[in-house]
């Protein structure tokens, strides 16, 4: 679609800004998700950087203080490309250089799914990751989230490249192939979490229509990249490292509360994607409660806040009232910045934004089993997974809707301008609770 020319000029203000602001914030030394700062995550990622900078790789991944929930690939990348690790704001600058080429990537994504659209909407959306606390957070402070979101966008690409590709006979289609299987694997060793990544890629390779000789070598090849992964977890006889291990205890028990707290930001993103279904607002929430089966899984829903209710009434499990429990993303911060120490209020609050945040994720992805199993995917992570941080779904979430997510989006002139005005507002928040906490 084409754009009028007397509304172009907002497009290209607002791009702007959100580059302007990337740079600045790193200058400035901001700390938009509250992890940032020398006393912050940076505390943890520097002395990392140090153990493989100054050991061998054996010694610094079996060392007792080597501490992240990620393999050390990224800490070994480094020591082997980067000259300018050893400095901390050398390394500081060359992680924001890195992260550059995550908007630009997302770009590229976006004119590959959305061909049609204009060009100018799609920079403006993909310029949207600029406004997130987290990547923002990751690229001015050495951190290591963005790494995955590269391999991401890049396995995204190369994935459709593959299936796109009709002539089977030539050695290109194995290149693309190899790539998607490649960097799809490399996002699990940059974050666990993204393990959802190569399993869409293999879901999507095998299903395909393409050669059996194709699936066959996606399928020993997915298995060969999966083997120093494999000998890690061996080493360190979990999938984290020891001293993460013992801190985090992954798995060993189940956070049922996570469920709601995890639908609360999910639903926090999908929440502005509604506009891009196509449909007028209420026409699609008309439509949605006119269909007797939702009604179903709001019940069962509503059955669930009551478990959670009762918990906490006589267990004392899943209580909503410690102010300095870790994560539960905005909810539960909004909870306290607006009913304090009134547990009541607080209660019926949180569980209010849990059953709304349960409506909104059923909007979004009604009748659509593909995405259904995505956000399956995370609900199911955070129940084995403490603390929840909203860091796990920023901007992971949105970036999922623009990519691997089947929903048939709409991108139009108001609908970006609508998201990334969200978004702005929301970094704006972010940045003043964070600021006026740690200072």
């Amino acid at each position: 679609m084409q754009l009028k020319d007397n509304y172009k000029i907002l497009p290209f203000i607002l791009i702007f800004f959100s580059l302007f602001s990337f740079f600045l914030g790193f200058y400035l030394d901001e700390n938009s998700a509250g992890g940032g700062g020398y006393l912050g995550d940076w505390a943890i990622a520097w002395p990392n950087l140090q153990l493989i900078l100054n050991n061998d790789t054996l010694t610094a991944i079996n060392h007792e203080d080597y501490y992240s929930n990620r393999t050390p690939l990224l800490y070994m990348l480094h020591k082997v490309f980067n000259p300018f690790a050893a400095s901390e704001i050398g390394y500081r600058r060359s992680v924001f250089l890195i992260s550059l080429t995550v908007p630009a990537l997302f770009y590229f994504c976006l004119k590959q799914k959305f061909k049609k659209e204009d060009n100018l909407l799609l920079l403006l959306a993909a310029s949207t990751i600029f406004l997130s606390p987290y990547y923002r957070t990751s690229s001015f402070w050495g951190l290591e989230e963005n790494y995955g979101l590269i391999c991401l966008f890049c396995s995204f690409l190369f994935l459709n490249y593959f299936l796109k590709n009709k002539n089977e006979s030539s050695y290109i289609i194995y290149v693309q192939l190899f790539f998607s299987i490649f960097f799809s694997s490399l996002c699990v060793y940059f974050d666990l979490k993204l393990l959802i990544i190569p399993i869409i890629c293999f879901l999507k390779i095998i299903t395909s229509e393409k050669k059996i000789k194709l699936k066959v070598f996606s399928i020993f090849s997915y298995f060969l990249l999966s083997l120093p992964y494999i000998y890690l977890i061996i080493l360190w006889g979990s999938l984290f490292a020891p001293k993460v291990e013992e801190a985090r205890n992954f798995g060993e028990q189940i956070y049922i509360g996570h469920v709601g707290y995890a639908a609360t930001i999910i639903a926090f993103y999908l929440l502005p994607f509604l506009l891009f279904k196509g449909k007028d607002l209420i026409s699609l929430i008309k439509n949605f409660f006119l269909k007797k089966e939702n009604f179903y899984l709001i019940l069962l829903f509503v059955i669930y806040i009551f478990y959670l209710l009762i918990s906490s009434i006589f267990f004392d499990h899943n209580s909503l009232d410690v102010e300095t429990s870790l994560g539960k993303g905005f909810a539960h911060k909004l909870s306290f910045i607006l009913f304090k120490n009134n547990t009541i209020s607080r209660e019926i609050f949180i569980y209010f934004l849990f059953l709304i945040s349960w409506i909104i994720i059923l909007i979004f992805i009604y009748k659509n089993i593909k995405d259904s199993l995505i956000l399956l995917y995370f609900f199911l992570i955070s129940v084995v997974t403490f603390p929840i941080l909203q860091e796990y779904f920023d901007p992971l979430i949105f970036v999922m809707i623009f990519t691997f997510f089947n929903s048939k989006l709409f991108i139009s002139y108001k609908n970006t301008i609508i998201l990334f005005f969200y978004l702005s507002i929301f970094l704006a928040i972010s940045n003043i609770y964070y600021y006026n906490l740690l200072n």
